[in-house]
């Protein structure tokens, strides 16, 4: 008895040292794996053959389609670059895709990481960065700089930022969530209106992030102070639940310029398939407004690791497909990014509408608007 006692007891130990072990090494994996993800997300464990593969979809474009592209020149008028880690791949995306000029928007660090606990912090540096690569790279990038305009001395730096080369200004103060977090200021305040004049006067275009359902009548306001002061509101004026307010505003404010970038996967999806629902007014409204509408991404290229050389391939691709094709599909490295309660909600399968637009609007859209805005003096 005593004996059998003791070989239950050596198998009661060597179960739980079997437990012990399995464990422990799936815990060592799981932290091992987290650890992995955390690296990646932050830049430090770079895959080269993982992240500069180029998209799948770059070899399938028929050549007659290659051929079309090229004689636009396509300019991207709206992308935000972290830092010079990423320049290298943003420029092997812009061959991928024929993209053969790129105006970077100066940024705070709230975007890159998207935790407000940074504030609207490190944009200095980031102004400078954009601006050394409008300066390393002239032929291809053009940097617009933006502003804290709770800053006292906003205007004195604006001012050195366009004598060493800046081509514009971003402005975040009408964007909802910077306005809510961080500024809690009009935007007609006194200190923004002598921006607003400065720029008009030294014809320097505003690319203005405007949330136009809360701050409609302040933007009236400065549109009709300024009536040469040439704005651009992103994301076509977060209007495309309502073509006739978007409409409205280009025909009574001849300065305003919209680009057709959404940004986020989650709003980019939303995005297309509003303009697919209504596609033919959509259609006729850039057939129309052609000469004041602009082409972006608005993607942020940081150094989170799912932005990869493909994931950046294939957003450029889902815009070209928006202006140019009948319709198309959307595909998975774009749903792969949706936030959980986005995707659990969308069909990953839909096809969507495209507007087909002629060689002459598209033109217009991919290159000569933003020409003349950004890249004049170059």
């Amino acid at each position: 008895m005593a004996k059998k006692e003791k070989i239950m007891k050596k198998n009661d130990k060597n179960k739980k040292n079997w437990f012990d072990i399995i464990f422990y090494t799936l815990s060592a994996i799981v932290i091992i794996v987290l650890l992995f993800i955390g690296l990646r997300q932050r830049g430090w464990l770079p895959i080269f053959w993982i992240d500069e593969k180029p998209s799948s979809q770059i070899a399938a474009i028929p050549q007659e389609i290659k051929e079309r592209r090229a004689n636009f020149n396509i300019i991207n008028a709206h992308e935000h670059v972290q830092s010079e880690k990423n320049i290298s791949l943003i420029r092997k995306t812009m061959k991928d895709c024929q993209i053969k000029k790129m105006v970077l928007l100066g940024t705070s660090d709230f975007t890159f990481f998207l935790n407000s606990s940074y504030g609207f912090t490190g944009y200095e540096e980031n102004n400078e960065f954009v601006i050394k690569c409008s300066q390393d790279y002239p032929d291809e990038f053009a940097a617009l700089v933006t502003l804290d305009p709770r800053d006292e001395n906003k205007m004195e730096k604006l001012q050195n930022y366009i004598k060493a080369g800046a081509a514009g200004v971003k402005l975040y103060n009408g964007h909802g969530s910077f306005y809510d977090l961080f500024f809690h200021m009009p935007l007609i305040d006194s200190s923004m209106m002598e921006i607003y004049s400065y720029c008009e006067k030294e014809h320097i275009p505003i690319l203005y992030h405007i949330n136009i359902g809360r701050f409609s009548e302040e933007f009236e306001k400065i549109l009709k102070e300024f009536p040469q002061l040439v704005i651009i509101a992103p994301h076509f004026m977060l209007s495309t639940n309502s073509l006739n307010r978007l409409d409205r505003f280009m025909k009574e404010y001849p300065q305003l310029y919209l680009d057709i970038s959404f940004g986020h996967p989650d709003f980019l999806v939303s995005g297309f398939s509003r303009i697919s629902n209504n596609y033919i007014a959509f259609h006729d409204f850039m057939v129309n407004y052609r000469d004041r509408i602009t082409f972006g991404t608005d993607l942020v290229v940081t150094t989170y690791k799912a932005k990869n050389r493909t994931y950046i391939d294939d957003i450029h691709l889902a815009y070209m497909d928006l202006l140019e094709k009948d319709d198309f599909v959307l595909p998975s490295s774009i749903y792969n990014m949706l936030s959980k309660d986005v995707r659990k909600n969308t069909d990953t399968t839909r096809i969507f509408k495209g507007l087909n637009l002629d060689d002459v609007t598209l033109n217009a859209i991919y290159h000569d608007n933003a020409e003349k805005l950004f890249f004049k003096d170059k």
